[in-house]
């Protein structure tokens, strides 16, 4: 690969030198040569074709003489075009600055044409003249420094009068250290050849100048915008200082555009010159800045910067240095070579487009210095040139910017991919956070309550404190993210309906009054029957995040919320008297994970996602607030209807909607034999609907109301209720209301109540709880859940109806009041925490219950099996209680059917579990081993307690009845006295356990 590069390298070499090698000769053989001062054009048509009138002209040195004086003054043969500097006149070379008259005379063919000849370089200044007759001038020639300089080309026309024409030229230079002279050739031709001669050359020009221009604004425009890679701008302020040299040079097109001294013009193009190497290299340095040599870059540019410092000199002075600046452009250039050379053997992308962009400016400067130098004309150039290394230029920087792209493209397609497994991964790691948040906050919530706190000291209920606002905060934390990525990805549907808004808002001031600031007082100036379409579960949302953020920042005085009509918009807004927000951070606030203060306050999810709800329902929400006075924070929805009213309009509108859903009266009944009596309390007709066909299925009796008024008559009416499931937000009174007035009269074991919610914050179901509520259902509603949930609420209460009813078998069994009363409140906790382990726990303890309590204890014989059912409930319970920190152990051959004596063994696994659980400094573990050993049943029950001395066990089996705590084991002493050759033994080690054993007969089950 290297060898091809190489090849075709030398082969665009050796073009390049056989072009310039043919620019050096591109004489025509054909064309007319001025000889001795006369050029004969007889023999040529100057109709449609123009002619340099190169070749020997004579000159007449520092004097600038008329047709007449001409003979009177010796002259000289000398070659046109060429600097004078180079005349060898008396073997002596004619000085740089100075004056002299050109004159040549031309033999043409008598014509009425309109004849004209077009200038090229004629330095400094120029005045031209036809048969002493003067038809063009650039500048004002003299023979002292008193001309007036100015080198432009132009054209000028005259009329033939015969076929001899005498063409005399006026030439000074005082300025130019390079040298005066007919430079450029002199063309002629007729009007219409010397006009397109003319236009040609505007023309190339302006295409180069319009080009580099054009490449000029788009790139340092793209800078501008992006300001990624500063290449482009090095590269646009080359092509501005190549569009500036072509505009400078040439036909000098910028004198005809603004009215600028020709010294100022020599200056600009000094500048434009130098300073567009500087750029070219500081381009090529930052594209291939892995094979450049930073302090070889440093020394150009310094150079550079010099030579550029001599632009303040004199012209006179500065233009000793024409030679020089061309060869620091040409040393420049060859450096680039050399280093895209490098570039393209290293192989890379693109850099065969710098390399020839490079050779193509290359031959571009080399045929400029030699125009300056050896009079070879520019325009003898094709214009290509400028052209080619623009063209591959922009193929360079539009290759890597479609590698850029591309790349991008990649990478972004990557980020997507990324973007959405986070989102993914946030979505599902909030939902699994939301249970355990919850749970913790409920465990801390309730040990800071005054009857759970009173064990704690003050540095722990700070702990706690702190554990339960770290958690609320993240819970916070966790709805928003759940609700940000719904919107991102377009998920978040609204369910449009009449809400009432009063009640939203009053539902807010209660949560708020639970735990908001106690300093704070939050005004409700909304109307009573205010109704507005909208989602009301995100409504809610809205009001609340809006309404907690001006109680948070506001440590004293009021938070006041009202609402208004204006212009087809329902306005709500929520003003506080807190501390106000910056002009500079208003914009701010309701962008993602923007907050006012330091990250311990949250995500800043929350006023965004609120911002993002409000333009989902069509609407729009401002801020307006001043620094130390208060915020004001405006809700603007849409009003398709609003409904203002009391309670007929409320219910008048409600069966409007649901007449097609539930087309009966309230309250409604279904009643069912022998089933549990429920009643339910929502407005929202549909979610009774879908209750009372989950619930009817369960064999309950229903009772449904849509007005929480009615709760209270239906309690009356039907004091025998089971469960009450009622809805936070109805219309009059709030859930949170009805709770509270009912745990009034009625306790949580009474009459349990199940609170329906659309929301998601801890503080809703701190809210709810605190009102008295036994359990809380978020809506939507899964079916699974709500039966779950009912089933255990109504099963507390049958427990504890149970409780009460067996006093009797308590006592029978010897069961400790305590203990049932913690075991519901453990069924309790599970409740909110774990629905399953609550039932489990639930089941367990029913069966506890009715086997401790059946009158088959009265029996002197029951199944095995009967007693080690009784156990294992009794030993779930417990390991429920204290997960991790009991293992219980049973260890029997095979299953038996047999008898034994009623209660013997549970006692003695409560004693062994007591003791485990005792046990301080290991988990507790508790086995019991049972054999069958030729006819006798061999039990022996062994825990890791705490153990107990010799001294204690010997008490505990004594007659004594002061040691009321052993009557249990006593009494299992005692009634295995009764039978034959059974036994009964305690062997205890203190801080290692003790172990129970006892044998007794076998009693086989057919036997009974």
């Amino acid at each position: 690969m290297r060898k091809l590069l190489l090849i075709f390298m030398v082969i665009i070499s050796v073009v390049i030198i056989g072009l310039i090698a043919q620019l050096l000769n591109n004489e025509s053989p054909n064309a007319p040569k001025a000889i001795a001062g006369v050029i004969d054009l007889r023999q040529y048509d100057l109709h449609n074709n123009t002619v340099s009138l190169d070749g020997e002209w004579d000159f007449v040195p520092n004097k600038l003489l008329n047709y007449s004086e001409l003979d009177t003054h010796p002259s000289y043969l000398v070659n046109v075009p060429s600097l004078w500097s180079r005349y060898k006149l008396d073997d002596q070379n004619f000085t740089t600055f100075g004056s002299g008259t050109y004159r040549l005379k031309i033999l043409i063919n008598p014509t009425d044409t309109i004849l004209g000849i077009k200038t090229g370089n004629i330095r400094m200044s120029n005045a031209i003249y036809i048969n002493e007759k003067r038809i063009g001038q650039s500048g004002e020639p003299a023979e002292d420094t008193t001309y007036i300089q100015q080198n432009v080309p132009y054209v000028a026309y005259f009329s033939p009068e015969k076929g001899e024409l005498e063409l005399i030229i006026h030439v000074a230079n005082f300025d130019y250290a390079s040298g005066g002279g007919i430079i450029g050739s002199i063309f002629i031709g007729d009007q219409e050849s010397i006009g397109k001669l003319r236009e040609s050359s505007l023309f190339y020009d302006l295409i180069t100048i319009a080009a580099f221009f054009t490449m000029f604004i788009y790139f340092a425009g793209s800078y501008l915008y992006a300001k990624l890679e500063i290449e482009q701008l090095y590269f646009s302020l080359f092509c501005f200082m190549v569009g500036l040299y072509s505009i400078s040079h040439g036909e000098k097109i910028l004198m005809s555009i603004i009215p600028i001294s020709y010294e100022f013009l020599i200056r600009i193009q000094i500048i434009s010159s130098i300073s567009s190497g500087i750029f070219m290299l500081l381009y090529f340095y930052h594209a291939l800045k892995q094979f450049s040599h930073k302090k070889f870059v440093k020394a150009l540019c310094i150079i550079g910067i010099l030579l550029l410092a001599t632009v303040m000199l004199p012209i006179s002075i500065s233009s000793y240095l024409q030679t020089v600046h061309s060869i620091y452009i040409l040393l420049i250039i060859f450096y680039m070579l050399y280093i895209q050379t490098i570039a393209i053997f290293k192989r890379l992308v693109g850099a065969i487009y710098l390399w020839l962009s490079s050779m193509a400016i290359f031959i571009y400067m080399v045929v400029a210095t030699l125009n300056l130098n050896i009079n070879l004309e520019i325009y003898s150039l094709p214009p290509l040139l400028p052209f080619i290394c623009l063209t591959m230029l922009s193929l360079y920087i539009s290759h890597r910017f479609t590698d850029s792209y591309l790349e991008k493209g990649r990478l972004t397609n990557a980020l997507m991919r990324v973007d959405k497994l986070k989102d993914e991964f946030l979505a599902k790691t909030s939902h699994e956070f939301r249970t355990p948040l919850h749970g913790v906050l409920a465990i801390s919530q309730s040990m800071l309550e005054p009857q759970e706190s009173s064990t704690l000291t003050m540095e722990q209920k700070e702990k706690l404190s702190l554990i339960f606002n770290i958690t609320e905060k993240l819970s916070h934390l966790v709805n928003d993210i759940l609700d940000f990525s719904k919107l991102k990805e377009g998920e978040l549907k609204l369910r449009l309906t009449n809400v009432d808004l009063y009640s939203v808002t009053h539902v807010i001031v209660e949560i708020l009054s639970y735990i908001g600031n106690k300093d704070v007082k939050i005004y409700n100036y909304i109307e009573r029957g205010t109704f507005i379409v909208a989602d009301e579960d995100r409504l809610r949302q809205i009001l609340y995040n809006i309404i907690e953020n001006a109680v948070k920042y506001t440590r004293h005085g009021k938070v006041e919320i009202s609402c208004y009509e204006e212009q087809g918009s329902l306005a709500i807004e929520v003003s506080d008297t807190g501390r106000g927000i910056a002009p500079e951070h208003l914009e701010s606030i309701f962008e993602p994970f923007r907050q006012l203060e330091d990250a311990s306050k949250g995500a800043g999810l929350g006023l965004n996602v609120t911002k993002e709800l409000v333009e989902l329902h069509g609407g729009e929400i401002t801020v307006h607030s001043i620094v130390g006075r208060g915020t004001t924070f405006c809700v603007k929805l849409p009003v398709e209807s609003i409904i203002k009213g009391q309670q007929d309009k409320q219910q008048q509108n409600k069966i409007t909607l649901t007449k097609d859903y539930l087309p009966i009266a309230f309250p409604y009944f279904a009643e069912r034999k022998m089933g549990k009596k429920i009643l339910i309390a929502d407005d929202d007709h549909i979610n009774l609907k879908v209750l009372i066909d989950i619930l009817a299925k369960e064999n309950y009796s229903i009772i449904a109301v849509d007005d929480s008024r009615q709760v209270f008559e239906q309690l009356i009416l039907h004091p025998d209720i089971d469960l009450l499931i009622l809805d936070i937000m109805m219309p009059n009174l709030s859930g949170y209301e009805v709770c509270q007035q009912i745990r009034s009269n009625y306790s949580s074991a009474e009459l349990p109540i199940l609170m329906l919610t659309a929301a998601i914050r801890p503080e809703d179901f701190l809210a709810a709880f605190q009102s008295g509520a036994n359990d809380f259902l978020h809506k939507p509603l899964d079916t699974a859940e709500l039966k779950t949930r009912v089933r255990n609420l109504i099963l507390l209460k049958e427990s504890a109806e149970t409780a009460i009813k067996m006093e009797t078998a308590f006592l029978q069994a010897q069961i400790k009041p305590h203990f049932i009363y913690n075991v519901l409140n453990s069924i309790l906790s599970l409740s909110y925490l774990d629905l399953d382990k609550a039932r489990i726990m639930i089941t367990d303890f029913a069966t506890f219950l009715r086997s401790s309590f059946s009158f088959e204890n009265t029996n002197s014989l029951i199944p095995l099996e009967q007693e080690l059912t009784l156990i294992q409930a009794y030993v779930n319970i417990h390991q429920t209680r204290y997960p991790d920190q009991l293992a219980w152990d049973i260890q029997m051959e095979e299953p038996l059917n047999i008898l034994i004596p009623p209660l013997l063994l549970q006692p003695l696994v409560e004693n062994a579990l007591f003791h485990g659980l005792k046990n301080k400094r290991v988990n507790g573990k508790v086995t019991m081993t049972i054999k069958n050993d030729q006819q006798m049943i061999d039990i022996k029950i062994k825990d890791n307690g705490s153990g107990m001395t010799q001294e204690l066990v010997e008490k505990i089996l004594s007659e004594e009845p002061s040691v009321h705590k052993s009557v249990g084991i006593r009494n299992i002493s005692k009634r295995l006295k009764k039978y034959e050759n059974a036994t009964f033994h305690i062997e205890s080690v203190v801080d290692e356990g003790t172990t129970v054993k006892l044998k007794f007969p076998l009693f086989l089950d057919e036997e009974r």
